[in-house]
């Protein structure tokens, strides 16, 4: 549509010149001629201008912020608004604390990135992170996210890194998997070593539980539990099924002792290059694209838990989730403190 308007504007204005109407270069119709005929084609440039949105994360492919960039990136190709969206998955450009600065920077549009990663550059994103902080894996992080709760975060967060954060996505539920002994309760952590993430919380709550944190890039997890470098790792379900994980630690214990957010951040900058059409066709895709990549998540609990049962001998316990809770409670009572207790109790009961 852009271009046919474009072509118009030029084939009136040859029209014109050439029945004589009016002089090529006096009077004031020439000039309105070719201003409108300038005005028509740089709004049609302005719609169907091309523009590459870069996206990067982590996720190998199978899990659900890997198929659900790809779904956004296939349905803005579909569109007519020039958009398209590069994706570099299972960190093609480095680990998430690179990515951070890297669409901090502008050099990559937008990521979905953990909240334990992100609070290094935005300590308010790591209220998320306190233990056993959310009831469920399905409803109550969205209650949070997408409310008043979510919104002071986000605003939160850009005050701080001066990154967009335009929705959040899940990264499940986490769980324990050791290489021999099943998670029951506190005592079975007890001088346990445990690959965890990079992140300060993460390492309280599990050397607050008995056990030793042992702080690794993701890449190295399956080599340091074949090896018995460490003797445990946590991570959502589907993580541990795509990434192999049960072959070196077949005991998974569910102790939902962490749901990860992986909040989608972008660069100002990139979103104010948008056109309001392209606007529109973005906020339309991601939003399809959040929708599906929270199903797609809660889904692949279910199947993955059972896949992982029936394929893989994996011993699954369920643990003493309250006896847990309690034994970590000063972890949890330190960082109610230093976020703010009232915040802190409104995000535990929203419903």
């Amino acid at each position: 549509m852009s271009r046919w308007l474009c072509a118009a504007a030029r084939a009136t204005m040859a029209l014109i010149r050439y029945a004589g109407r009016v002089p090529k270069y006096s009077g004031r119709a020439p000039v309105f001629a070719l201003a409108a005929s300038a005005l028509l084609c740089s709004v049609a440039a302005h719609d169907v201008l091309a523009l590459d949105i870069t996206a990067s994360h982590v996720n190998p492919p199978g899990e659900p912020t890997y198929e659900a960039f790809r779904k956004m990136s296939e349905q803005l190709a579909r569109g007519d608004t020039g958009l398209r969206m590069r994706v570099y998955p299972r960190g093609q450009l480095g680990n998430e604390h690179d990515i951070i600065e890297q669409v901090r920077l502008g050099a990559i549009s937008m990521a979905s990135v953990s909240t334990a990663a992100l609070s290094a550059f935005a300590p308010s994103v790591g209220v998320l992170d306190i233990p056993f902080l959310m009831r469920d894996h399905d409803h109550h992080p969205w209650v949070v996210a997408d409310g008043p709760l979510g919104e002071r975060i986000a605003k939160d967060v850009e005050r701080e890194t001066g990154l967009v954060v335009i929705g959040w996505w899940s990264a499940g539920m986490r769980h324990v998997f050791t290489r021999r002994t099943p998670i029951r309760g506190p005592d079975d952590l007890k001088d346990l070593k445990i690959r965890v993430i990079s992140s300060q919380v993460y390492t309280d709550t599990f050397n607050g539980l008995g056990a030793k944190a042992a702080p690794m890039p993701y890449g190295e997890v399956y080599t340091a539990l074949a090896t018995g470098t460490v003797d445990a790792a946590e991570n959502d379900v589907t993580g541990y099924r795509n990434m192999q994980f049960f072959e070196q630690a077949p005991e998974l214990s569910l102790t939902g002792h962490f749901f990860l957010f992986k909040p989608v951040v972008v660069n100002r900058r990139q979103l104010e290059k948008l056109s309001a059409g392209q606007r529109a066709a973005f906020d339309k895709a991601f939003a399809e694209a959040t929708r599906y990549q929270r199903e797609l998540s809660a889904k692949l609990f279910i199947s993955d838990l059972q896949w992982l049962k029936d394929n893989a001998r994996v011993n699954v316990t369920i643990p003493d989730r309250a006896a847990l809770e309690e034994a970590v409670r000063p972890v949890q009572d330190a960082y109610a403190r230093r976020f703010g207790r009232e915040f802190v109790n409104a995000i535990r009961a929203a419903h």
